[in-house]
């Protein structure tokens, strides 16, 4: 593709991983002719992996179903019934399928019993349906060759009457680690038919842990992954074990906002438990120094005002022995200097010295 302008800085940093496509035009056919998985950064975590630029499209579906909705001029409260609806749906199905893995089991229907047996008891009952169908496929697969080489066994297989056709496998028996040239288990974390092959030659009895991915087992959920090779480690764990505990705690969610006697006792047990939580996190987060300065710093802590009555009666107050308005003339209780006794009775001689004064002089 050519550029007419450089690439930003910023989106350059140096990471050689790559992979192309070229198109054959005596097969038709897209071929893949390199890959390169070297990065020099750290890639996105699960929770993260929704905001990457690939992830972040509108399907087919979803433009129908807006569409369909501006089409019939719905409201916004209405929409967020659809919403609401849809996530109840899912979530009920979500349920069904949780219980249906965890309480029941499929029957044995191949010749390799005990992986199978290993398998039923490990995957959920969507992931292990796959796994099966890998299993009956390798039925018609047989080794043609196997070479010894220094820590692994390289195995060469073929299928039946599809002798053109053949696949290798590396065997490492110190950790049971498997290697595939279909990258099957590389592509979509389930083990290959090829794998089954391998672990029927080797005579083993179970799934090998290097070829079993979390996210597919029953124990996905409850059992957050802590090894990580990252440099944030910290947060890693903190993710995880939040996401964790988000899944453990939908269905009792689901379940408690149902009736409204659920719904108070289960907002009173999580307000409990959320100041233990509030204390064990301080406790692992601070020291005894730093509770102390957090106890002297707490004062200086701008906060609202006390709200004070301006206006009206100031009711009962705490103080024992109140300030009395008092006059400011004779300095008595119960009246103002409006109203004072004293300023009346001047008032009235004054009155009583000027009307004999006036006599006097019209005499």
């Amino acid at each position: 593709m050519d550029r007419k302008r450089d690439p930003k800085p910023i989106t350059r940093c140096g990471c050689m991983a790559a992979f192309r496509m070229k198109y054959d035009q005596k097969s038709n056919e897209w071929k893949a002719v390199e890959f390169a998985s070297d990065h020099n950064h750290e890639l996105a975590s699960v929770s993260d992996v929704q905001f990457l630029r690939l992830h972040r499209k509108v399907g087919e579906s979803d433009k129908a179903q807006v569409q369909a909705l501006r089409k019939v001029k719905t409201r916004l409260y209405e929409l967020f019934q659809h919403v609401d609806r849809a996530l109840a749906r899912i979530r009920h199905n979500e349920a069904i399928s949780s219980y249906e893995s965890k309480h029941s089991k499929l029957a044995i229907q191949t010749q390799l019993g005990m992986i199978e047996k290993h398998a039923v008891d490990i995957f959920t009952r969507t992931a292990f349906l796959r796994v099966r169908n890998e299993i009956k496929h390798e039925q018609l697969l047989f080794v043609v060759n196997r070479l010894e080489n220094d820590g692994n066994r390289t195995y060469t297989i073929s299928e039946y009457q599809r002798q053109n056709f053949t696949w290798e496998v590396k065997y490492y028996p110190d950790d049971q680690h498997m290697q595939c040239s279909c990258l099957f288990f590389e592509s979509y974390g389930f083990p290959c038919r090829h794998f089954f092959t391998i672990m029927k030659a080797e005579h083993l009895n179970q799934i090998p842990l290097t070829c079993i991915m979390k996210r597919w087992l029953k124990t996905a959920k409850s059992d957050p992954p802590y090894k990580h090779d990252s440099q944030n480690l910290d947060d890693v764990i903190h993710t995880a074990r939040f996401n964790a505990l988000s899944a453990s705690c939908s269905k009792m969610c689901y379940f408690g906002s149902r009736t409204s006697e659920g719904f108070e006792e289960l907002k009173s047990k999580i307000a409990r438990l959320q100041l233990r939580m509030e204390v064990l996190c301080n406790l692992n987060t601070t020291t005894t120094q730093d509770i102390i300065q957090d106890g002297l710093n707490r004062d200086k802590i701008v906060r609202d005002p006390i709200i004070v009555k301006t206006k009206g009666d100031y009711g009962n107050t705490s103080n024992p022995n109140p300030k009395v308005r008092r006059c400011t003339i004779c300095k008595d209780v119960g009246h103002t200097r409006r109203k004072c006794p004293s300023l009346h009775t001047q008032q009235a001689n004054v009155d009583g010295d000027s009307s004999d004064a006036l006599n006097e002089d019209m005499v």
